[in-house]
């Protein structure tokens, strides 16, 4: 299925906000592609602009994991009609409850990240700590007992003995009736 184009998500975000339907409306600001965004929203009068804007303070109120949604096309509308929409007297109310809401959504930032900072310090030290546990070299135990050196001694000389029991070695190009084998 291809994606929208700005033309058609223009067309249906007119209606939807002609219609007060928040659904469909919903569904036009989930379009992230930022052309359509941009072509959507220069093509909207001053009356929709304010009623989009109301929309989206509305949202913002509500429902705070639409904001990510939200984001782009309010920054774009802000962009191109900040003039039309400061030029109406309702609607600073409008940007005032925006601020706010904002403000309030940001200052939760700080603590957060201080939070997280914090808990991502302690939990490094934690798996150092793990870490530094399994790099511990290992303990090794050195035997000073003589007897096993004494054994390898004996082991050698009961190699060397037993070649000597063998006897020694003859040459076998004479069979043993004194005819040779094979010779080249």
């Amino acid at each position: 299925m291809a994606p929208p184009s700005a033309d058609s998500v223009h067309i249906l975000l007119k209606q939807a906000l002609r219609a007060d339907d928040n659904v469909s409306l919903l569904t036009c600001l989930y379009n992230r592609d930022q052309k359509v965004i941009a072509k959507s929203i220069s093509l909207l009068t001053p009356a929709d602009v304010v009623k989009l804007l109301k929309f989206f303070v509305l949202q913002i109120q509500s429902r705070g994991a639409v904001l990510v949604c939200l984001l782009p096309w309010l920054q774009t509308l802000l962009n191109r009609h900040m003039s039309s929409i400061v030029s109406q007297e309702s609607s600073l109310s409008m940007l005032n409850s925006l601020y706010q809401l904002i403000n309030a959504r940001t200052s939760t930032f700080k603590s957060a990240l201080q939070l997280s900072s914090t808990l991502d310090y302690h939990f490094s030290e934690v798996a150092d700590d793990e870490a530094d546990d399994e790099l511990e070299p290992p303990i090794i135990y050195e035997d000073k007992d003589t007897d096993d050196e004494e054994s390898e001694v004996d082991a050698m000389e009961t190699d060397g003995e037993e070649a000597e029991e063998l006897g020694d070695v003859t040459d076998a190009s004479e069979h043993s009736d004194g005819s040779e084998i094979m010779s080249d």
